[in-house]
C-alpha cells in the first residue's frame, strides 16, 4: 500500500479498525482530543476536502459529532451512519491516543435493498422447487446432475448476498474453535467431493491452534480455496494446505500447481465482481480459465471481517499461493452463549453446496 498513512496508527487502534473494516475500502481521518484533524489517509482527503489542522466536526451531523466527544471522553467505540454528499457510509469512530479515529466504509444498500434482494429471494425460491422436483426423477445419474447443477445456482446466490449485505465483525458469532482442526475437516471434504484423479492435498498444521472465529464462515473461505486449487492442479500434482501462527495473525496457505496468477489479474478478480463487463469480454476471461467470480471477493470479504486479508504470491516450483489471515481478534468480541451445531437454513449442507463446482 502506497499510502504511509496507516503506519502512523496505534497497533491496538489499528486491530480494532481491522476488526470492524477492510483497510482497503475506509477514508481513515486522526483528530485530536480538540477535534481537529491530526492526519488522514488519501481516501479521505479526497473524499472530506479536508487537511490537517482544520476542524472534522464542521463535516459531520450532530449524531456523529456527538458519538466522536462521547468516543474521546469515554474512550469507547461508537458506530454511526452518516451522509456525505448524498451517499450513506458507516462510520467507526474509535479512541486512538488522546483523540479518535474516524473510518468512512461505503456501504451500498440502497441498491441491494432494491431490486437485487428481491431477485436473490425470488431465486432461493425457485430453486427450492427445482431441487424438490428433481429428487423426483427417477433417473438416478440425471436426479444427482439436476441436483448439483441447481446448488450450483444456489452457491451463487448466498455468495451474492453474502458480498452485497456483508454483517459487522461484531455480528459475528464468534467463538473459540480448532484452526488446525478445521484445515484438516476441509481437506478431508475437499478430497471427498472431488474426482478421484484430483490432486492430493496435503496439510501441515500443529494438532491444535485456537482461534476467535466464525467457524462457518471459515469453512466456507476454506471449501472456496482449496476448489480453486483442484480447478488449476493436475492430478499428478500437488496441493498443500498450511497453517501458521506469528502471533498476531493466523495465516493459512493453499499452495495449487496451477499456470500462476499474476497480481494485476489478482486484484481484478477481487473487484471485478462489482464491475459490468461486455458478455464477450467475459467470455474472453473465461476461455483463459479465469473468469470473474464471487470466490476470491467472498474470502477476503470473510477475511476482513476476521481482521485479515487475503494476499497472493508465486509457489515455488510453478503455481500460486494464497495466503489467507485471521488476526488475533480482541476477547471482547466473544459470544460466551453455548452453541448447537450449525444447520444452513435451506437444509443443505454446506460441504455439497461448495464443492458442486467440481467436476
Amino acid at each position: 500500500m502506497a499510502d504511509t498513512f496507516f503506519s502512523h496508527i496505534d497497533e491496538k487502534t489499528l486491530r480494532e479498525l481491522l476488526a470492524r473494516t477492510g483497510l482497503r475500502d475506509a477514508a481513515v481521518v486522526t483528530v485530536s482530543s480538540t477535534l481537529y484533524i491530526e492526519n488522514s489517509n488519501e481516501i479521505a482527503t479526497r473524499l472530506t476536502g479536508l487537511h490537517p489542522l482544520e476542524r472534522i466536526d464542521q463535516l459531520l451531523s450532530d449524531q456523529a459529532a456527538a458519538a466522536l466527544r462521547d468516543c474521546i471522553a469515554a474512550r469507547a467505540p461508537h458506530t454511526v451512519y452518516e451522509e456525505l454528499d448524498g451517499l450513506e457510509y458507516r462510520l467507526e469512530i474509535l479512541p486512538h491516543r488522546d483523540g479518535a479515529l474516524l473510518a468512512f466504509v461505503r456501504d451500498d444498500r440502497a441498491s441491494y435493498d432494491g431490486t437485487l434482494r428481491v431477485l436473490h429471494a425470488k431465486g432461493t425460491q425457485y430453486l427450492g422447487t427445482l431441487l424438490a422436483d428433481a429428487a423426483q426423477v427417477d433417473d438416478p445419474t440425471l436426479a444427482a446432475h439436476l441436483r448439483r447443477q441447481c446448488l450450483r445456482l444456489h452457491r451463487l446466490l448466498m455468495h451474492s448476498d453474502f458480498l452485497h449485505d456483508p454483517p459487522l465483525t461484531e455480528q459475528l458469532q464468534l467463538h473459540h474453535d480448532d484452526l488446525a482442526q478445521l484445515c484438516r475437516s476441509a481437506a478431508e471434504q475437499a478430497s471427498t467431493h472431488a474426482s478421484s484423479n484430483a490432486a492430493p492435498i496435503t496439510v501441515h498444521a500443529d494438532d491444535s491452534c485456537i482461534a476467535l472465529i466464525e467457524p462457518q464462515l471459515i469453512r466456507t473461505a476454506l471449501y472456496n480455496l482449496l476448489a480453486n486449487a483442484l480447478h488449476v492442479t493436475p492430478p499428478d500434482d500437488d496441493i498443500s494446505l498450511s497453517l501458521y501462527d506469528d502471533g498476531a495473525f493466523f495465516t493459512i496457505t493453499v499452495a495449487d500447481r496451477g499456470p500462476g496468477l499474476d497480481a494485476a489479474r489478482f486484484e481484478a478478480l477481487l473487484s471485478g465482481w462489482q464491475m459490468p463487463a461486455p458478455l464477450d469480454e467475459y467470455l474472453a476471461l473465461a476461455r483463459q480459465g479465469t473468469p470473474p467470480g464471487l470466490g476470491l471477493p467472498l474470502i477476503q470479504r470473510i477475511a476482513q471481517l476476521h481482521g485479515g486479508s487475503l494476499l497472493l504470491s508465486p509457489r515455488e516450483g510453478g503455481g500460486s499461493q494464497l495466503h489467507f489471515t485471521l488476526a488475533h481478534l480482541p476477547e471482547s468480541l466473544a459470544d460466551h452463549n453455548l452453541h448447537a451445531p450449525m444447520i444452513l437454513e435451506d437444509g443443505y449442507p454446506l460441504e455439497e453446496i461448495e464443492f458442486s463446482v467440481l467436476d
